[in-house]
């Protein structure tokens, strides 16, 4: 009987655990506009992404070949993404009359952030990082990515130009401010070189960086 009786309560324990809510992930956004293939992934799950889709905090996000993809954020900030990219939204914290936060990592590909509300209320609290640099707003709409003009013909760089507002692009050699539009600087992909003089962009460079996200 006592046997028994442990089984029984063993299999009652196991029930109540399995009815509890698994935690919910955090919401950050929702994709705006889609073209072309593009996934989130959490652990061992990927999954499809569609326009209204929502995006959650810990998410890596992938473009395919020819894939465009725009995610709107809880603060109304705005995320594009060209071909072949791969992000992570590491965090995304938005409370209107408290503390939020914004970080997101950018590991391959062309973007362009504005910012929303977050960059407007703590825009110290808003950082992207990159794969040579990290990036500091000001209050912002600006465009970074892999290039291949702006630098000497076969040397693989990354490039930064202001669009709106000012950035900090800080590199483990130096930094450099971004803050009148059209301005711009590169980084070879070195990850050990510090950011270019600041200096207008070409319409060459300006215009590859835009086709690399335009629907």
């Amino acid at each position: 009987m006592k046997i028994r009786f442990a089984i029984l309560a063993g299999l009652l324990v196991v029930g109540l655990l399995s009815g509890l809510p698994v935690q919910a992930q955090q919401a950050a956004g929702h994709v705006e506009r889609q073209k072309g293939p593009a996934s989130r992934s959490t652990a061992a799950v990927t999954i499809d992404l569609a326009e209204g889709g929502r995006i959650f905090v810990g998410d890596e996000i992938r473009t395919g070949p020819g894939a465009r993809l725009q995610i709107r954020f809880d603060d109304e900030s705005m995320l594009t993404l060209g071909e072949n990219a791969l992000i992570t939204i590491d965090q995304f914290v938005y409370a209107p009359s408290g503390d939020s936060s914004q970080a997101l990592a950018i590991a391959q590909g062309v973007f362009r952030f504005a910012a929303g509300q977050i960059g407007k209320l703590a825009p110290d609290n808003v950082a992207l990082e990159t794969p040579v640099a990290v990036v500091g707003i000001r209050g912002t709409v600006f465009l970074g990515g892999e290039l291949t003009v702006g630098m000497p013909a076969g040397q693989p760089h990354y490039g930064f130009q202001i669009i709106e507002g000012a950035i900090e692009v800080t590199s483990p050699a130096g930094s450099v401010v971004l803050d009148e539009p059209g301005e711009g600087t590169f980084l070879p992909l070195t990850r050990v070189a510090a950011p270019t003089p600041v200096r207008q962009w070409t319409e060459e460079e300006a215009a590859e960086a835009q086709a690399a996200l335009a629907f």
